[in-house]
């Protein structure tokens, strides 16, 4: 089918990116599985991004687009309930729908939930379309099966924005074996309590040897940020079998300067994208002023983030601790963003030992935003489990950044 559009068989994609099951149907019923896929995709023929993954990256935006839009909801819900009547924040002021209208002052529950709600949502929809993909999160789901009512609320938020997400995919398979299939999960959205803290218990599957491909999600990095009304970001990456990242997508809610995300795929660069809509947005970030001058060693460095913020005593790229440090809140995954973006020279994480899903998804936008992200040895950062070792720290250059700076950040870097 795609031979008449792209030049290439697409019969080994869709086989090893979608589902396994399509080995089972006829030739008739697959050729019209596949001729739904390129028909009701548009976008993908005229703009393949991705090539073999233009499939997962294209779902793994949609994920966090739904995610993002659960964030915003409940946001501005908490700081409507926090605020006063002097404040000049009313629910009409809210560009979304209301549906947490409990939500009490200082009650960190929906913060809570909407972590549980994200990873429920997201492990199932992306369950459904690539099923033999695992799928890494940092909780389970034994907080909700002890405490009712915040399962309550985790289980009203992911219905809520997944709805729609599955009804072309569901109806598309049809004609897939009904095991296949999750019941009560089309237009509605999910449902199924059981079904969804299975979806959330989903992110401690250990690796099962088959070589199969993961999906790693953080569904809220900088719960302060979240909190406060400061940085945040949800961030998805899918890994091959070996840990090498091939996608990542980072949302951040409170944006305002980008699009407020971006995704990457391995060999295909960097692209921007709205909280809503499934094309990408022209976008390219303006050089900063500090690039324009190169810089020596003695004069003003340019600015550059660490993590944590207690190591700047010991990682000293410019001669002076805190010399051209900049502090932004909050966590790991803000700090990869600032850094693709080019808005800084560089980010080191200064820590041997990290958790998987607080940075698979930054080195691969760094990387694919024409910087580098690698260990202070300048080696490869790959993800095989759920805690991964570095050598001295993860460090990420932007690409305005010269070649001495990425040396200082490496040299101050090693142990």
């Amino acid at each position: 089918i795609r031979q008449g559009v792209r030049g290439a068989p697409m019969f080994g994609v869709v086989l090893i990116t979608g589902c396994a099951a399509y080995m089972t149907l006829p030739a008739g019923a697959l050729y019209r599985r596949l001729q739904y896929r390129i028909s009701s995709s548009p976008h993908l023929l005229a703009d393949p991004w991705g090539a073999d993954l233009a499939l997962e990256v294209a779902a793994a935006v949609d994920a966090v687009q739904r995610s993002m839009q659960l964030c915003n909801m409940l946001a501005c819900e908490m700081a409507v309930v926090e605020g006063d009547a002097t404040s000049g924040k009313t629910m009409d002021a809210c560009d979304t729908t209301a549906g947490v209208s409990f939500i009490k002052p200082g009650d960190d529950t929906p913060v809570t939930a909407a972590d549980f709600a994200i990873q429920g949502m997201v492990s199932g929809l992306l369950h459904e379309q690539f099923p033999n993909d695992r799928f890494m999160g940092e909780e389970d789901a034994a907080d909700l099966r002890a405490d009712p009512e915040l399962c309550s609320l985790a289980l009203r938020l992911c219905s809520e924005f997944s709805k729609g997400a599955r009804t072309s995919s569901v109806d598309d398979n049809l004609d897939l074996p009904r095991n296949l299939m999750d019941e009560g999960q089309r237009s509605d959205g999910f449902t199924s309590r059981e079904g969804f803290l299975s979806a959330v218990d989903a992110g401690l599957e250990p690796p099962r040897g088959q070589g199969e491909r993961c999906w790693v999600l953080d569904p809220i990095d900088g719960t302060k940020g979240f909190m406060t009304g400061q940085g945040f970001v949800i961030g998805l990456a899918l890994l091959d079998a070996r840990g090498e990242a091939l996608i990542g997508v980072m949302g951040v809610p409170p944006e305002q300067e980008a699009p407020p995300i971006m995704a990457a795929v391995r060999g295909h660069g960097l692209r921007w994208f709205n909280a809503i809509g499934d094309t990408a947005v022209e976008y390219s970030p303006s050089q900063p002023t500090w690039a324009y001058t190169p810089y020596t060693q003695g004069e003003q460095p340019p600015p550059w983030l660490i993590s944590p913020q207690k190591a700047s005593s010991e990682c000293v790229p410019f001669g002076q601790p805190c010399a051209g440090l900049q502090t932004i809140c909050c966590g790991a995954m803000i700090k990869y963003f600032e850094c693709a973006a080019g808005r800084v020279a560089g980010f080191v994480q200064y820590e041997e030992e990290l958790k998987t899903w607080d940075h698979a998804c930054g080195l691969i936008c760094v990387s694919e935003s024409g910087g580098a992200a690698t260990d202070a040895a300048d080696d490869e950062v790959l993800f095989p489990e759920r805690l991964f070792k570095v050598k001295g720290g993860v460090v990420c250059s932007s690409k305005y950044a010269s070649p001495e700076v990425r040396q200082a950040l490496l040299d101050a870097a090693k142990r």
